[in-house]
């Protein structure tokens, strides 16, 4: 590769050149001279590189990478973007109907997800994957493969190399001039990943799991719980209307469960409580997707006496004041 120019060089390379002219041309006149230093000067340039094409100049298909972070959990899509350039019928010209292609150009484009997810509902385990697809006009296929480091060129063909595999249909959307990616619907716990292109967009659910909750070791360790409290419900608590409420402790399983007993039942509180420690325990609510998921910032307290539980106090996350709760029976 040659070097790149800089101005010594060129001004050595020039000297130079100049010196060994005037040798052999000692009784030219200086005009002659002169223009034979600039030939040799100009041609040492362009030896040194200078016709190289401009390191600056850009793709016709950009790289790219998106991101998005759902319930602790980061999905990351990688791939090139080509651009339509006034092309129509991308797909079945551009893109053959049922042959292999990854959405994107150059090399394979790339999901990674640092923690297992749900996509379309069906288990995909923490890794990076290779998207391909087989596409028709009113229906795509997509493979999830093992090796995510592959050329455009040619398509895979090892079947026992996918790791997922679904089906799905396409819709039609804005037109797009450049491939994209994107997630334009976040949940607590789930969002959408689009692909577009020309008018063709294609859309994925991801959920993320929701870990395992703690549980108790026996039905056993749940007795000394197990009762009804009066709670006393500061004014920051904004997930009841009332102050004062009766809260049920009871044995769901291998957890605890806290029920509002009394007060609109539109505003009673349900959910488990999952051990975190000693006389500890951590609120898991249910999603709509009917996951538990745990509010690791918020710890409920029990006092005990006599090996059994005579209060509770709420801890919430930010420090702040939490109910407090103290048996009635």
């Amino acid at each position: 590769m040659p070097l790149p120019i800089t101005r010594r060089t060129m001004i050595g390379t020039i000297t130079r050149a100049c010196a060994a002219a005037s040798l052999g041309v000692m009784t030219a006149r200086a005009e002659q001279s002169g223009h034979r230093c600039r030939v040799i000067a100009l041609a040492a340039w362009l030896a040194a590189g200078a016709g190289r094409p401009c390191a600056a100049q850009g793709m016709l298909s950009e790289h790219a990478v998106v991101a998005q972070t759902i319930a602790g959990t980061s999905i990351t899509i990688e791939y090139y973007r080509p651009a339509a350039r006034g092309r129509d019928s991308l797909f079945g010209k551009v893109v053959t109907w049922g042959e292999h292609w990854t959405p994107g150009a150059n090399w394979a484009t790339t999901i990674e997800v640092d923690h297992d997810v749900l996509l379309d509902g069906t288990r995909l385990p923490k890794g990076k994957y290779a998207i391909w697809t087989v596409v028709q006009p009113d229906r795509w296929t997509v493979e999830l493969h093992r090796q995510w480091h592959k050329f455009h060129v040619p398509p895979p063909s090892d079947s026992s190399d996918i790791q997922l595999h679904l089906a799905t249909r396409p819709q039609s959307g804005p037109s797009a001039e450049v491939l994209t990616f994107d997630f334009p619907i976040v949940r607590p716990a789930g969002t959408t990943l689009r692909f577009r292109w020309g008018t063709v967009v294609v859309t994925l659910d991801i959920s993320a799991i929701a870990p395992a909750l703690a549980v108790l070791g026996s039905s056993d360790a749940a007795a000394p719980f197990l009762g009804r409290y009066d709670v006393q419900v500061p004014a920051e608590d904004t997930t009841t209307s009332r102050r004062r409420i009766q809260v049920d402790v009871a044995a769901a399983g291998d957890t605890l469960l806290w029920r509002d007993a009394d007060g609109p039942e539109a505003e009673r509180r349900d959910f488990l409580l999952s051990p975190a420690g000693h006389n500890r325990f951590t609120p898991a609510r249910r999603a709509a997707d009917g996951q538990y998921w745990a509010d690791s910032g918020t710890v409920v307290v029990f006092t005990m006496e006599g090996g059994r539980a005579r209060s509770f106090e709420v801890q919430p996350r930010d420090g702040g004041t939490g109910s407090r709760g103290v048996r009635v029976r």
